[in-house]
């Protein structure tokens, strides 16, 4: 990709959703999320990001692959699983807009579809929007501010 903005790796700054009739939600994933994503010069992305105030795991869990695991009470699992974002695959830049193209994903029903982005540059921090998307019934459109992590 000649010229491309978005190379290299950035640290999620904020998470906001702007609803139907203007107001924003300015902690949708809690206050201070954290988080990263990288696009990488051979065309690859990832993402990561979490609410940071997320509750610890009851027992002694050091895998997702543990059998202790499963012997959790649903409400924690739920709580890990709905704190917790992350996919990856490849990317494709046309103007303003970057095309996540899902290969992996935290979220199964991700996998194989294209999450689109409109970016916005100011500095050193790059602002991703997304189209506006069903979220309990209603249309809201995600704002994520991140930015440029040095080498």
């Amino acid at each position: 990709m000649e010229h491309n903005p978005l190379l290299g790796t950035w640290k999620l700054i904020s998470a906001t959703a702007i609803n139907p009739d203007g107001t924003v939600d300015p902690e949708v994933y809690g206050p201070n999320p954290t988080g990263y994503i990288t696009y990488t010069p051979e065309g690859r992305m990832m993402v990561i990001f979490s609410k940071r105030d997320r509750l610890a795991l009851t027992g002694d869990i050091r895998s997702p692959f543990s059998k202790e695991i499963q012997s959790l009470p649903p409400q924690e699992c739920l709580q890990a699983f709905s704190t917790f974002n992350a996919y990856a695959g490849i990317y494709t830049i046309e103007g303003n807009k970057v095309t996540h193209h899902v290969e992996i994903a935290s979220i199964p029903n991700r996998v194989g579809t294209d999450l689109v982005r409109t970016f916005t540059l100011n500095g050193n921090q790059v602002t991703l929007q997304t189209p506006p998307t069903q979220t309990a019934g209603v249309e809201k459109v995600f704002e994520l501010v991140w930015e440029k992590v040095e080498p």
